[in-house]
């Protein structure tokens, strides 16, 4: 609504000048005449029929007066106007001279920022390929450890040793006692997820670890176990970090769960999935897509990977 307003007040200002314009004129031509009067008065009354009090001569001077005050302000607005021209003119050199230092600038900040982000991705690789290779340390120190989950809290710790052999002869009686030894047992603090009617786990290293192997492969397959060791499961003991990095792969292990395509688990972090007969190695979340992708499964779940820095292309090339 405000530029229509001005529209109208710059239409007024314009025909007040106009006006203002034409009375100057008038006064100019008034003057003239006033002028003209005067000095025919001081002339000591010159005879009606003189050139100078004729009719002629008077229009003649109105008109020639007229004219100059024309001239003079056609001049002063000519004046104006060659100001006001060459004082936009210094300003748009101005914002030239601006607007192609800030693009310099601008591309000088995306070379920078492109730059940053091969090295973010670079740096990256780099800081994976420690951490998985501190993962795999981490969890080979743990390669003969075993958890068990679900025994109940009524089992003190100096009835552990027993309970626990018990259940490693029932998965596995051929095995002699003595090739049994446990070089440590106890029960370890409950994560703050876990309900609290559940009791703690039980952390154990095995001193052989072919037989640790041999009861985790038993522990998969067994049936008809003792009432008191029926709902006792046993889980491999890995680090903190290799379990959030088999979390990331959950997509994928869905998928493939959905598909009915078997898979496990390698080491360092990796999925090993068989499908018709050919079993394919996937490292990361982004080939396991990609796997998916090429056998034309769809994948389940949606995405929460974050996203890195990306390229930034330039919109406007500077020339020097």
């Amino acid at each position: 609504m405000s530029q229509p307003k001005s529209r109208r007040q710059q239409d007024k200002l314009d025909k007040t000048n106009f006006f203002s314009q034409k009375k100057v004129a008038a006064l100019a031509i008034q003057s003239a005449a006033v002028d003209q009067q005067d000095g025919a008065e001081n002339s000591g009354g010159s005879s009606p029929g003189s050139e100078a009090d004729s009719p002629q001569n008077g229009g003649l001077l109105t008109i020639t007066t007229l004219k100059q005050a024309l001239e003079e302000q056609s001049q002063r607005l000519i004046s104006i106007w060659q100001s006001s021209v060459a004082e936009l003119k210094r300003d748009i050199q101005d914002i030239g001279s601006r607007t192609t230092h800030v693009e310099t600038k601008m591309e000088d900040l995306i070379d920078a920022h492109n730059a940053s982000t091969e090295q973010i991705k670079s740096l990256s690789s780099q800081l994976q390929q420690c951490e998985t290779k501190i993962m795999d340390l981490e969890d080979r120190s743990r390669r003969s450890n075993i958890r068990l989950r679900v025994i109940p809290e009524t089992i003190l710790q100096a009835d552990l040793p027993s309970y626990v052999h018990g259940l490693f002869k029932a998965l596995a009686p051929e095995v002699h006692t003595d090739m049994l030894l446990l070089d440590r047992l106890h029960r370890i603090p409950k994560p703050q997820q876990i309900a609290a009617s559940l009791p703690r786990d039980v952390l154990l290293k095995a001193h052989y670890f072919h037989v640790k192997d041999l009861l985790m492969r038993r522990s998969r397959t067994a049936k008809d176990l003792p009432m008191e060791y029926a709902a006792v499961k046993m889980f491999s003991d890995l680090s903190v970090a290799t379990l959030r990095q088999r979390k990331t792969f959950q997509r994928v292990t869905e998928t493939l769960r959905a598909n009915h395509i078997l898979y496990r688990w390698g080491f360092p972090v990796r999925l090993i999935a068989s499908r018709n007969g050919t079993t394919t190695a996937i490292h990361t979340v982004e080939e396991g897509l990609d796997l998916l992708r090429q056998w034309n499964l769809p994948v389940v779940g949606v995405s929460q990977t974050p996203k890195g820095p990306r390229q930034v292309e330039k919109d406007w090339h500077t020339t020097n």
